[in-house]
């Protein structure tokens, strides 16, 4: 049988012990705590960072992989001296001019400087290898496209023309030029070895928009009556129109000729801005850096001769915002707006009032416009 003193000693933990070890145990869970909110700071910072750096890449990357492609199968301007351009798009709800068509490789739109504000580019190409190549037509052309043969296009060969669904432009000595969408080929009895080609008009769809305008739109917007100084054709094939713009903390495109649809490229793209890199008359080498305001809103056929090449910046935000440090009350993790480049246009992004809540990078290309560079324009 145990004695009094045996069984004084078997009653458990006292006051004093059981303060202690829940003071230790404070103390441990408040070293835990502080490692692990640690970690997840450095966690979010790092997971942050590398979806900053694949965004910007990839914006980047793919901007520049389109500008480079632009201009290819489009005609020079020296061959193709369009003082006035025509186009048309009907998706069966709107019709209209095709939107943001450049009827130039690369065409940029000034965003503005106001806070939030992003620039935009369209870039244009072709499939066609002999876009080049001057077409004559056999006789002269209605600009109204009834079916009739005097609105039908009879080139004097047949050699790489645009199959149906392709794009010809039409255009003269006077410097009207019209784009249209082959609807027809045939045979042309009256001259062996060409092709009559068609461009009827019809009823587009959000899926297969047309491009071929009704003789009353035409009427109503001063199309052309006809072409008949020394009409000819220019074969462009497969048509691709590609505007990159930042909408919603994304960037976007949207392409005319093959959809409609506006497509996201990379998310947390707060910013966009672009530049011309110009030369002088008769020169390849860019020795200066303009917006496209002013007269580069909308260049001259002359200015767009000097147009060699595009500089574009993309500035990529973190998808999480920055903990706030002790005590702290307002963000200050970012103090000064990005930089798009040295002495580039400026970054206004205080719309937001979060804004220096994030951590930014700003990524940075020029391109040149190979294809420009090639046709050796003056």
């Amino acid at each position: 049988m145990p004695s009094l003193e045996q069984t004084h000693r078997q009653r458990g933990f006292g006051l004093v012990e059981i303060l202690v070890g829940m003071a230790v145990g404070l103390v441990v869970t408040i070293i835990i705590y502080q490692v692990i909110s640690t970690y997840e700071g450095v966690k979010r910072t790092t997971t942050s960072g590398a979806d900053t750096q694949q965004n910007g890449i990839f914006s980047l990357s793919t901007m520049e992989r389109d500008v480079r492609a632009a201009g290819w199968g489009i005609p020079t301007a020296d061959l193709m001296p369009c003082s006035r351009y025509f186009t048309y798009f009907s998706d069966g709800t709107i019709n209209g001019p095709v939107p943001n068509f450049p009827s130039t490789p690369v065409r940029i739109i000034d965003g503005g400087t106001a806070a939030g504000a992003s620039d935009s580019i369209t870039v244009l190409w072709g499939s066609s290898v002999r876009a080049n190549v001057r077409n004559a037509l056999l006789q002269n052309v209605t600009a109204n496209p009834t079916g009739t043969p005097a609105s039908n296009l009879q080139p004097t060969t047949s050699v790489a023309l645009s199959s149906i669904g392709g794009f010809v432009s039409l255009t003269d000595d006077v410097g009207n030029c019209a784009l249209t969408r082959i609807t027809g080929t045939a045979p042309n009895p009256a001259s062996p070895g060409t092709v009559i080609l068609s461009h009827d008009p019809g009823t587009g769809s959000s899926t297969q928009p047309v491009y071929n305008p009704p003789a009353s739109y035409m009427t109503a917007q001063g199309w052309p009556v006809s072409y008949n100084t020394n009409p000819r054709i220019f074969d462009l094939g497969t048509l691709t129109q590609r505007t990159y713009y930042v909408a919603g903390g994304s960037l976007m495109s949207q392409d005319y000729f093959s959809s409609t649809a506006q497509i996201q490229v990379a998310n947390n793209v707060v910013s966009f801005k672009a530049r011309y890199g110009i030369s002088d008359a008769g020169s390849q080498v860019v020795n200066n850096w303009v917006s496209a305001t002013g007269a580069w809103a909308t260049p001259s056929v002359t200015d767009l001769k000097r147009i060699k090449a595009v500089r574009i910046s993309v500035v990529v935000r973190s998808p999480l915002k920055e903990r706030l440090p002790d005590g702290a009350t307002a963000c200050a993790i970012t103090t000064a707006a990005p930089v798009s480049w040295p002495s580039g246009p400026v970054i206004d992004l205080s719309n937001d009032p979060d804004w220096r809540c994030y951590r930014y990078r700003s990524f940075e290309t020029v391109v040149p416009l190979r294809n420009v560079l090639w046709a050796n324009l003056s």
